[in-house]
């Protein structure tokens, strides 16, 4: 069939309407620049709007929050691997960037101490310092004020129910990274192919977590469009393998699985993890990182230990079972996430929701940490080292999930709605400027192949069904690449890729242009093929465990070793299919003192914790009474923990 071609004309495109996109999108149009917004989803419906709606506001709680205390922690808490040009963008605007959610109606509760915003009052998620700013209802607060900003701006198109699919490059020949000069684009809605020529794309699309489904808790769009997009182009990605898997997630009921139940600070003190037969797998689970406990319960499951579900138990019972702490845990575990515990109480028993059974639970994929190579501007960038902007793809530029580098190894607890103003605004302000003073796109070469490829596929007869092709993709993407991975993992998910992919080339399309879902699953199938290849070989690049990468066939990384991110390019071979050849991009390493004394610091915690447990239970109840009550406080309920990282932990409430 020949389905439509429309052509439009853009200074800026960008792709995703979450909180990163919007807030490109805003400031692109406040710098003159004429912005078209692609949504495959109705505008800011995203993991913005799911998320818990926690924000990292440097200096709400302290004038001696500073920008490096900020930049530092979360360099050392992503293992070196962030760049320090990143992450103290990152930390110079987290407040600007949060005012800006506020221009566009986000109402925190104030505090008419400080004149700000009210800050939860204990650090969170690996914090070193308290600087989470809760809000009342949650993402969806912010889903408003990215909604708001791009329907506010007479400047701000947008399509929604569209799929970008390629971007349009212009002289990439011998070697060099060529230029972006627009973008081709399915709409759905209108059943047409939409090419939009553009000295500038933003990229600000999500993650790649469907990769994994049903073993995820986000938004089922994220099926890595803006990584396989720019690769395809010719991009550089960074840190592929650094996926952040949640430990604490349901198994069953099928409506319920993959969301979450609880952080490690919900085992409480003396909460453990247990394979099939009892047998404990992890204890002092709440002074745990999420990989800690993640990798427990697969390698628990890889050594044919795990449930029915594929998971472990998570067993709270010892805590609530004690007659005078085991009602402060109960109040606890009931406040701390109350969210997660909501979750819990809809789907689990009453004999587990009272904790007196064990958990079944199962890590489930929430947040990808690698990403798009940048710059601090947003911009693509390549070359050694950190990279630079002039070596990157011209006019292609990245924020929040969609660009890599800001946080390595882990990302902190509410950094990510800051990631979102704060990259977006950035990269939107550049692209106009890039808009404004480059090279207006000549000519429409670049988009006839994109064209021709596409339209052939309307009306294919092939024998192959993608969303089948799919779902195989996403059992064999948790199997060999999901929060445990060995060497033979890795080469099984090479050999299951190159099968769906040779077998997507197959896929059956019928020959009409209006909401056509097979040709949606296959563009959706090609794009997590594309960044299944990445997190591959960057996977097998970083031959050691550190941060959410965890090799069950290698050591840790020593904290002695020279920090590097991985960087994958790919590289278009036999019959189109992209392959990727990954290096190493050497970081700076943090003074072996410190890290020596953060260890050692860690180590003593767990012995402490370790010692708790042993005390009979007459001595033991009333000192766990006296930390609920510490932690309780007057108001009888816990200060609420967010999905975070590391140290989102009972014991720093205690103390």
């Amino acid at each position: 069939m020949t389905i439509d071609v429309e052509w439009r004309d853009y200074d800026v495109v960008v792709v995703g309407s979450g909180g990163a996109g919007s807030a490109a999108a805003d400031a692109a149009a406040a710098e003159g620049a004429r912005v078209l917004v692609v949504s495959k989803d109705p505008i800011a419906c995203s993991d913005t709007k799911i998320s818990e709606g926690n924000a990292t506001v440097r200096g709400s709680v302290s004038d001696a929050d500073t920008e490096r205390a900020l930049s530092d922690n979360l360099r050392v808490s992503g293992a070196d691997l962030p760049l320090p040009a990143l992450t103290d963008a990152y930390a110079r605007d987290s407040r600007p960037a949060y005012d800006w959610y506020r221009t566009h109606g986000l109402r925190p509760k104030i505090n008419p101490t400080r004149q700000g915003p009210f800050a939860r009052p204990l650090a969170k998620g690996g914090h070193t310092v308290a600087r989470s700013v809760g809000h009342k209802n949650a993402g969806v607060a912010f889903s408003h004020a990215a909604w708001d900003a791009v329907i506010d701006s007479a400047r701000i198109d947008y399509l929604e129910d569209a799929w970008f699919l390629d971007l349009a490059v212009a002289g990439a020949e011998d070697g060099a990274a060529g230029r972006v000069v627009g973008g081709l684009v399915y709409h759905a809605a209108a059943g047409t192919l939409v090419a939009v020529r553009a000295p500038a794309v933003v990229m600000a699309s999500g993650g790649l977590n469907t990769l994994y489904f049903p073993k995820t808790d986000t938004m089922r769009g994220n099926t890595g469009d803006g990584y396989a997009a720019a690769a395809r182009a010719g991009a550089d990605l960074v840190d592929m393998e650094q996926v952040q898997f949640l430990p604490f997630c349901l198994t069953a009921p099928a409506s319920y699985e993959g969301l979450l139940v609880g952080e490690p600070s919900t085992a409480s003190f003396l909460g453990v993890l247990r394979d099939r037969h009892g047998t404990v797998i992890l204890d002092g689970v709440y002074l745990r990182t999420r990989a800690e406990c993640s990798a427990a319960i697969m390698r628990a499951v890889a050594d044919g230990r795990g449930t029915d579900g594929g998971g472990a138990y998570l067993d709270l019972t010892a805590n609530a079972r004690l007659p005078r702490s085991g009602k402060g845990f109960m109040r606890y575990l009931e406040t701390s996430m109350p969210s997660a515990y909501r979750t819990a109480r809809q789907a689990l028993s009453k004999p587990a929701v009272r904790c007196e059974e064990p958990w079944e639970v199962r890590p489930a994929a929430h947040y990808t940490m690698g990403g798009i190579r940048v710059d601090a501007t947003g911009a693509s960038a390549g070359g050694p080292g950190d990279g630079t902007a002039a070596a990157g793809l011209a006019g292609l530029f990245a924020a929040g999930q969609a660009m890599g580098g800001v946080f390595g190894a882990n990302r902190l607890g509410s950094t990510a709605l800051t990631e979102n103003a704060v990259f977006g605004l950035r990269a939107g302000r550049a692209a106009a400027g890039h808009a404004r003073t480059g090279p207006r796109p000549a000519g429409d070469e670049a988009f006839r192949p994109l064209i021709a490829a596409a339209v052939a596929r309307f009306g294919y007869g092939g024998d192959q069904a993608p969303a089948h092709l799919k779902l195989e993709l996403q059992r064999a993407a948790w199997d060999c690449i999901g929060p445990a991975r060995t060497a033979d993992s890795l080469d099984r998910m090479d050999a299951v890729i190159d099968d769906l992919a040779a077998r997507a080339g197959r896929a059956a399309i019928p020959d009409y242009g209006l909401w056509n879902q097979a040709f949606i699953e296959w563009a959706e199938l090609r794009n997590l093929l594309d960044v299944a290849r990445a997190v591959t070989a960057a996977a097998r690049e970083r031959d050691a465990s550190v941060g959410g990468h965890v090799r069950l066939d290698r050591p840790q990384v020593s904290i002695l070793a020279q920090p590097y991110s991985t960087v994958v390019r790919g590289r278009a071979g036999n019959g189109g299919v992209l392959r990727f050849h990954a290096v190493r991009a050497h970081r700076p390493r943090t003074p072996a003192g410190r890290l020596l004394v953060m260890r050692l610091k860690d180590a003593w915690r767990k012995a402490q914790a370790k010692a708790l447990c042993l005390l009979p239970p007459g001595l033991l109840d009333p000192i766990l009474d006296r930390r609920y009550r510490a932690i309780l406080g007057p108001a009888d309920a816990a200060p609420a923990v967010s999905p975070g990282g590391p140290r989102a932990a009972v014991a720093d409430a205690a103390d």
